[in-house]
């Protein structure tokens, strides 16, 4: 679905990307950490389409990026910043709404898909509220609820609960702003869609947090791939210590992930 040849990004004389290659497939959950600076936002911001000075090649379904009309590719990529300002007083459902606007369906049929995405995500009582007055991770769900949304396709498109295949949605640090109970809550609804046909890309320092639910496992230092595959074989204690510079305590789970700690 998504593919990085040979990327590369640099802004003046550092480089902030080198040399990434990797694939995304429907329903994979790619997880990217490594330590401050490395270069993780800025992998998913270039996949996003918000740097387009990189060399190299991104494709999208077998498709270069740079050749997908911008409206076409918004149906089938979402990214959720990992800071979501508003300047105006959108109030919740307003938000959402903007996940639908480039889609041809009835205002009624994108009620319903909205309010049907709220109560999924346990924010159907913001409704009303203006933005600008929710907590940060009240505000973090109304956005990752947006990009969800856009995502969606109408009443006519639906697949037979693979309604998400071939579909991105790029993540950074989506659970930064939740608290614990919802931040394990929204991993499984993100994990749930992937068994829809979502593929996932997103950013975590909460490592113990999302490594469950990783199909695919990048660590990333000074903008360069140090390990990439499954959990059990990229998270060791040898890997962890070039990636973040001190020595992890690893305890062993029955899940075959382990557990990181000093």
């Amino acid at each position: 679905m998504l593919k990085l040849q040979n990327v590369s990004l640099s802004h003046g004389a550092f480089t902030l990307l080198e040399g990434l290659d990797l694939t995304i497939n429907s329903g994979d959950f790619m997880t990217v950490i490594g330590e401050n600076g490395c270069g993780k936002s800025t992998l998913l911001r270039c996949i996003a389409g918000l740097h387009s000075s990189y060399k190299g090649k991104v494709t999208f379904g077998q498709k270069s990026v740079n050749d997908w009309p911008s409206k076409l590719l918004a149906k089938k990529r979402a990214f959720v910043n990992q800071h979501n300002q508003v300047q105006f007083a959108f109030i919740t459902e307003e938000v959402l709404q903007l996940g639908r606007t480039n889609q041809h369906e009835s205002q009624h049929q994108s009620n319903a898909l909205i309010c049907q995405m709220a109560e999924q995500l346990s924010i159907g009582h913001l409704f009303g509220r203006d933005v600008r007055t929710l907590s940060g991770g009240e505000r973090q769900r109304v956005f990752i609820a947006k990009a969800l949304v856009q995502l969606l396709p109408n009443a006519n498109e639906t697949k037979n609960g693979r309604d998400f295949e071939g579909k991105l949605l790029l993540l950074d640090e989506p659970t930064s702003a939740l608290d614990f109970r919802f931040q394990k809550a929204m991993m499984e609804i993100v994990k749930g869609f992937c068994l829809q046909g979502l593929g996932v890309m997103c950013v975590s320092h909460d490592i113990n947090l999302i490594l469950p639910y990783a199909t695919q496992v990048i660590l990333l230092a000074n903008g360069r791939c140090l390990a990439q595959g499954s959990a059990s074989n990229v998270i060791n204690a040898q890997n962890l210590h070039q990636c973040f510079g001190v020595m992890p305590k690893l305890i062993p789970q029955h899940n075959s992930v382990p557990y990181i700690t000093h």
